[in-house]
């Protein structure tokens, strides 16, 4: 609904609305993950907190226990190996030795086990662990992951084909040999690069070997350097056009009882960049070992790593990476309230066209506690910026036409002394989707909202004050 800031001002009757043993170059798990029991477990990074290079954002998530439970497909594919992220999901490839069967499985965003895709096995050795790490185009519907053998298996996703879409097997390449990658070479750790089309690949700390399947015709490219790390897996980063492994802390894999796995750049020649991570450790001490790894952008803003922890149990994390483009911008002067809170509105993530990246949720806190409020919009900031009343510390900040979103009660804070702990968030995201005949609508990337929170402050003039002003950028 469109509305004007005095209609907004005038809402007073609204309703009130928010982580076995380190691996060798012949075996790549000594035991079985089996957990007793399991279940999403999540640590987020929260909303304004510092945040860098290798922060955790989401994570540990179990991602063994959901195949374990019944009706889900059992025990004999619960040994993870590699990870990546399309479409909107988690992918993790999976197995169980000799014995067992071979599966792909996907999970939604939160970790949750969705379906299994059983793994062709064509041209596998006998030792074979299925597929190691993956790798992803969206755009052309292609999943990948390599095996022992220089074996190389391609499926194709078709995201119409049931509630959540189903995963086919399509072509077996068998990568010709070149340099020391033999014909006993395993494809572990994996990535595309998106520009060319060519594949990366390690087997633990071996050289950086490139390869080709363009045109159908699987082609040894090239051997890079060795970087000294011992690599599980490999990411592509977009944003700075190189490679990010993800390593176990003693080159070659060597059996330590200290835990240590960690994330480094290299360029496209397998050189270290010097920028590097080390990632979380989790579970029984000793057992914490490197999997595969993916770096995706959801729109959020940020490039995110994610990665197959190998542990008792299996889980994935994902990390910070670099940010990909301008986070919610704070603009304008918020207004002083008659108790000397001066609100600030903030938001953790851009909004998303398609709604494909996490939520933008939109906070004004160090508000007066229990007090109405509400975030109004327009599609530009107003100038002048004038003040909002004549005795009034706040500014209008936003430009006319506006529109108001659900008004709610700011939250009541533990101190007893301090009057600003309030603070009232909106999902942003979620609004915007119930409220599809919204201001701006439809909505591009790169198109900008102007935001600002009207609130109740009883003893001022206008009885009512206002917050800062936020730009928010739609992203894909």
């Amino acid at each position: 609904m469109r509305t004007s800031i005095h209609v907004v001002c005038a809402a007073l009757s609204l309703s009130l609305g928010a982580f076995a043993t380190p691996q060798s170059a012949s075996e790549d798990r000594a035991t079985f993950d089996n957990p007793a029991g399991g279940g999403v477990t999540e640590v987020l990074t929260p909303a304004g907190a510092p945040r860098a290079l290798g922060s955790l954002l989401q994570g540990p998530l179990d991602i063994s226990s959901g195949i374990l439970a019944s009706p889900a497909p059992g025990a004999n594919w619960n040994r993870l190996l590699g990870c990546g992220y399309g479409w909107g999901y988690y992918w993790v490839s999976g197995g169980a030795g000799t014995t067992g069967a071979f599966s792909i499985h996907q999970y939604d965003l939160n970790g949750a086990y969705l379906q299994s895709f059983t793994q062709d096995m064509t041209l596998a050795t006998a030792s074979q662990w299925g597929i190691r790490d993956l790798a992803i185009d969206e755009a052309n519907f292609k999943l990948w992951g390599g095996m022992e053998g220089r074996v190389f298996k391609e499926y194709t996703f078709n995201p119409n084909a049931g509630p959540n879409g189903t995963l086919t097997f399509t072509t077996t390449y068998l990568i010709p040999t070149g340099g020391t990658f033999g014909s006993s070479a395993t494809i572990r750790a994996l990535a595309r690069n998106p520009n060319t089309g060519t594949f990366y690949t390690k087997n633990f700390n071996s050289a950086l070997w490139e390869f080709s399947i363009a045109g159908g015709v699987p082609t040894f490219v090239a051997e890079h350097s060795v970087s000294g790390k011992s690599s599980y897996g490999l990411a592509w980063d977009t944003l700075n056009g190189t490679l990010w492994s993800f390593d176990q802390n003693v080159p070659g894999g060597a059996a330590t009882t200290t835990d240590g796995v960690e994330f480094n750049e290299c360029t496209t020649t397998g050189v270290l960049t010097g920028r590097s991570f080390v990632g979380t450790l989790y579970g029984v001490t000793g057992t914490n070992i490197a999997g595969g790894a993916d770096i995706f952008d959801d729109g959020s803003g940020t490039l995110k790593m994610l990665a197959l922890h190998q542990n008792t149990i299996d889980e994935l994390n994902v990390y910070e990476m670099d940010p990909t483009g301008t986070p919610p911008t704070a603009y304008c002067t918020s207004g002083t309230t008659s108790q000397g809170c001066v609100p600030q509105l903030s938001a953790n993530n851009q909004p998303s066209v398609t709604n494909a990246g996490p939520a933008c949720v939109v906070t004004c806190s160090l508000m007066e506690e229990a007090r109405t409020g509400l975030m109004f919009f327009g599609l530009d900031q107003a100038a002048p910026i004038l003040p909002w009343g004549p005795t009034s510390t706040s500014f209008l900040c936003v430009k006319s036409p506006t529109n108001r979103t659900t008004a709610g009660a700011s939250s009541t804070g533990s101190n007893p002394g301090d009057p600003c702990e309030g603070s009232l968030s909106l999902d942003f995201s979620a609004w915007l989707v119930a409220n599809p005949a919204h201001l701006g609508t439809p909505h591009s990337s790169g198109q900008q909202l102007f935001c600002q929170q009207w609130y109740r402050d009883p003893a001022t003039s206008k009885t009512t004050s206002l917050s800062n002003g936020l730009i928010l950028t739609f992203v894909p």
